[in-house]
């Protein structure tokens, strides 16, 4: 195609002038056809003509600096920067008995130096050479690991009133954790906190006002369990996901006075999307999404990282607004969702109570995801150990018929004459090591530690307190 013609703009001085002829030989491209286009190469060629937007001359001449010479000052100077900042969190690792620990990158600190499909075994390797109290700088956040019996006992309890704080969490405001809706796991340490334990605790020790209590909940579920493993009539199993779904109905008996079938397959979607969850908040993606958390701003990215929890959140939201049609405050409460609902309802009108719907939320997902696989774990390892060791088992078998016999249910206070049993449930816990890394703590002074000057950082326990090795 070729196209040729004269035209008129007017100049300066009022007067004319003519443009020179246009003469395209190949055809144009379809975007190049587009009145809107042409427009906007007219005024790029040009910027000094009458009605010429400034924003447009401007942004001409700003992209023009970032090309060249001046990009790559500005990159020079985006480095410096950025290695400044870096400098000042190191700082304090310089300071006079701050605890040793690997040499941290800039930027990243020692991320690359950790192996977050294992972290025990990183710990332990470190611990081996810097000793039981060691320093990490997770990106720019600059953390306390502690190893062996003394240097946890002096820290949270000696040091307990200044230990007990929790960091914040950043990869979990997606879920609605904010400044009132802490749950209990990760709120800080302050009246919230104390009001929900205190609740919590009462709660499941003295529940029920005269209804099912959480004891008999347990002991029925034990039945239904000791069922379904007989209906495998000898064949052999795992055990694991019958445990699962044991645990989670006891929670879920707890919290919204109901339990589900082994075959229902909410209760299969529910203990799915658990597994996945634990998942998504171990890796190297969440580390760095939490010492780092401006990129928890790019659009959509909590939603694809934490899927799992995202679906499960759903899950709990669905059942708490099931329950929350059938509640009748004038009843005695069925579980615990109706006392935190009855909590909720005198907290009216006060700000600062920790009793709100969203609490709620996080309060019930604390119990499922502290609760059940912790427990479904422990028995796990309880069912291996006594096949292990069937001198043991045969030693609690008969510490079992001696005191509860053959007929009538195990109630809570017969632990105090179960001596042996006891023990072994605690060697259990001590040998599964069900939580090698417990959920992180957050010093609010600075403290002395195993000689060294804890400044206001994270505190990261380790479980190889329970260890030799």
């Amino acid at each position: 195609m070729s196209a040729s013609g004269d035209t008129s703009h007017p100049d300066h001085n009022g007067g004319s002038r003519k443009d020179e002829t246009l003469i395209v030989d190949s055809p144009m491209p379809p975007h190049m056809e587009d009145p809107g286009w042409c427009a906007w190469q007219v005024y790029l060629e040009w910027p000094g003509e009458p009605g010429v937007p400034e924003e447009l001359v401007d942004s001409t001449a700003a992209m023009g600096l970032l090309t060249g010479d001046a990009l790559w000052a500005l990159s020079v100077a985006v480095a410096v920067f950025l290695l400044l900042v870096d400098l000042m969190h190191r700082r304090q690792r310089w300071a006079a008995r701050y605890p040793p620990g690997p040499l941290p990158l800039p930027g990243l600190g020692n991320l690359l130096q950790i192996d977050f499909q294992n972290m025990p075994s990183s710990f332990q390797k470190m611990r081996f050479r810097f000793g039981d109290v060691f320093s990490l700088q997770l990106a720019w956040r600059p953390v306390i690991v502690l190893n062996g019996l003394a240097a946890v006992r002096e820290a949270l309890v000696n040091h307990s009133e200044y230990t007990s704080d929790r960091p914040w969490m950043s990869i979990y405001d997606h879920l609605g954790l904010g400044p009132r809706s802490q749950g209990v796991i990760l709120a800080s340490y302050g009246p919230a906190w104390r009001e929900q334990r205190r609740f919590s605790v009462s709660t499941m020790r003295n529940f029920g006002l005269g209804k099912k209590s959480l004891e008999r909940w347990v002991t029925e579920e034990a039945s239904c369990l000791c069922t379904a493993f007989a209906n495998k009539a000898g064949c052999p199993f795992s055990p694991m996901s019958l445990l699962k779904r044991a645990v989670c109905n006891v929670i879920s008996s707890l919290i919204y006075a109901r339990r589900f079938k082994y075959d229902d397959q909410r209760l299969a979607k529910m203990l799915d999307l658990l597994e996945d969850m634990l998942k998504e908040d171990s890796g190297f993606v969440p580390m760095v999404l939490n010492v780092v958390p401006v990129l928890l701003r790019i659009p959509g990215l909590p939603g694809w990282v934490f899927r799992a929890q995202k679906a499960f959140m759903a899950m709990v939201d669905e059942l708490l607004e099931e329950h929350r049609m059938t509640w009748d405050p004038a009843q005695p409460p069925r579980d615990l969702t109706d006392a935190f609902l009855a909590e909720v309802e005198k907290a009216k009108g006060n700000p600062e109570s920790s009793f709100n719907d969203e609490n709620l939320r996080i309060v019930v997902l604390d119990l499922f995801t502290a609760g059940m696989v912790t427990t479904s774990t422990m028995l796990a390892w309880a069912l291996l150990l006594m096949i292990l060791h069937p001198d043991v088992q045969r030693r609690v078998q008969q510490e079992i018929d001696e005191v509860i016999g053959q007929v009538r249910q195990p109630e809570m206070g017969d632990q105090a004459r179960m001596p042996f049993t006891m023990a072994v449930i605690h060697e259990v816990q001590r040998f599964g090591d069900l939580v090698p890394l417990a959920v992180p703590h957050l010093t609010t002074r600075d403290i002395e530690l195993q000689g060294f000057l804890i400044p206001k950082v994270g505190l990261g326990p380790s479980s190889q307190a329970l260890s030799d090795q």
